[in-house]
């Protein structure tokens, strides 16, 4: 392939994940038409092995965004066509996360629309997908294992997916983990409030300890610059105009 055309490609590719990203904020008609143009842009893309599998994932992320938007079978034919595209993204690239967790999610969305038991087939095939992720970032499945398990009871397996995903990193926002709808079995019991309140605990304390560091390194700056009287109003004064600076900064990049 010439380079003109591996150029013409990637920028066709990234045409195509914008397209995406627009209809996940678009309405109704303006979404069916990105949607449309970003499958036409991934279709282009796969015509050469280059940058197959990540033609073949982010298709395989619209697809699963668009059918969030749907009801019923349209829901589940997007789901389906968009666990065919991450399991040949996988074939191409087996270890590519983000196709992993996301077929898991797949699979569990559409077990939920079908209204399907715990030990339903579907659950099955979503949580060879998370621990797959597992296998290749530890912890990265462990959230979504966590909602298998609630769905499925099993409460101390559960527990264990939530603990297993915070020591990695990969716990999602209160609000989120709260609003799953994987997650309604176990969010009034006990165990699952205990564990919530040390997560807000924890990171009150992390928020105070980084506000102390900051007014540490404030007093240090005054005391340089020749200060001797150091006042806690003085430390937070220049915490603050070092706050707006950096918001400053952030905004003019």
């Amino acid at each position: 392939m010439s380079l003109f055309t591996t150029i013409k490609k990637k920028a066709t590719l990234r045409a195509a994940i914008s397209k995406v990203s627009k209809a996940r904020k678009a309405q109704d008609g303006k979404a069916e038409q990105f949607y449309k143009t970003a499958y036409e842009g991934f279709e282009f893309v796969l015509s050469d092995n280059l940058m197959l599998a990540d033609a073949l994932y982010n298709w395989g992320f619209g697809l699963l965004n668009q059918a969030k938007s749907k009801q019923d079978q349209q829901a589940i034919t997007l789901y389906e066509n968009a666990i065919n595209k991450y399991s040949f993204c996988l074939t191409i690239e087996p270890f590519y996360l983000g196709a992993a967790v996301e077929g898991g999610v797949a699979y569990m969305d559409i077990a939920r629309i079908k209204g399907v038991a715990a030990d339903d087939d579907l659950y099955a095939r979503a949580k060879k997908c998370f621990e797959r992720a597992g296998e290749i970032q530890k912890g990265s499945g462990s959230f979504n294992l966590a909602c298998l398990y609630s769905v499925e009871n099993n409460h101390e397996s559960c527990l264990a997916a939530l603990k297993e995903a915070k020591s990695f990193a990969h716990l999602p926002d209160d609000t989120d983990i709260l609003n799953d709808p994987d997650m309604k079995n176990v969010i009034k019991t006990p165990w699952f409030i205990e564990f919530m309140e040390t997560i807000n605990s924890e990171k009150e304390e992390e928020e105070k300890a980084a506000a102390e560091r900051k007014k540490s390194k404030a007093e240090a700056k005054l005391r340089a610059n020749g200060a001797t009287n150091i006042s806690n109003d003085n430390a937070n004064e220049t915490v603050a105009s070092e706050s707006e600076v950096m918001t400053d900064d952030y905004k003019q990049e």
